[in-house]
């Protein structure tokens, strides 16, 4: 387990003067870096061999987003490794101990040389797995409406919204699904699923599905039509 304790800065929050989602997720995909640097036998692995770990999906449940100044605990567990796929756990606590956010994530082991997911023997791993915190966890794969989509302002992709491998970070992926929900849609629960990723000076084109009152779909594509990305909102 890895955790870290952050005070939610004012840039960070937005009119609400809340966490916004997508800083939130900053958060957590910060804690899993961090946590990863400190598995060092395992970075090592990684590293003889030229593997990456590459967000597959992730859920994330809101019990509440704390507000600015707040002092919150980020933590992190990897509790198992299947086929493919590293599994994560990640909660955010407030100066309380009460739970304000809590995240399943999935990554998928990827050969560098080949650009293919491969799949890992847990016993081979220099890893001691973690108990997970209680959740419901829903599958990872999240169907996209066929019909009344709604096409948003697309946007490109610019070289500060880059990481390092080059790639559109996760929390812009997660930002703009969520900018074009409509003004009083309200959620507490994140899906998101990721399928391409976008580079520098690709178009993203975001497509707003509302198949019932409590659920938005937002199918993240490219100019070409290709589904890269999607993120469903939804109410537990």
């Amino acid at each position: 387990m890895y955790q870290m304790t952050t005070e939610i800065p004012f840039t960070c929050t937005g009119a609400d003067g809340r966490l916004k989602l997508h800083e939130a997720a900053v958060l957590l995909m910060n804690c899993c870096q961090f946590q990863e640097y400190q598995e060092v036998e395992f970075c090592h692995f990684l590293r003889r061999n030229n593997l990456a770990i590459f967000l597959f999906s992730i859920q994330m449940d809101l019990i509440r987003l704390p507000e600015f100044r707040e002092k919150v605990t980020t933590a992190v567990k990897i509790y198992g490794c299947k086929s493919i796929y590293g599994l994560r756990r990640l909660t955010m606590h407030d100066e309380k101990g009460e739970l304000c956010l809590i995240s399943n994530a999935t990554g998928a082991f990827v050969d560098m040389n080949t650009g293919k997911a491969i799949k890992l023997d847990p016993d081979n791993i220099a890893l001691k797995f973690d108990e997970a915190e209680p959740m419901e966890c829903l599958p990872r794969k999240i169907p996209v409406p066929t019909d009344n989509g709604t096409h948003a302002d697309p946007f490109r992709v610019t070289r500060s919204m880059l990481d390092p491998n080059g790639h559109l970070t996760s929390p812009v992926y997660i930002s703009a699904a969520a900018d074009v929900l409509p003004e009083n849609f309200t959620y507490n629960r994140v899906r998101f699923e990721f399928k391409q990723q976008f580079k520098y000076n690709t178009l993203v084109c975001p497509v707003l599905f509302l198949p019932d009152e409590k659920t938005a779909v937002v199918d993240l594509r490219s100019d070409d039509g290709m589904s890269c990305a999607v993120a469903e909102f939804t109410t537990f």
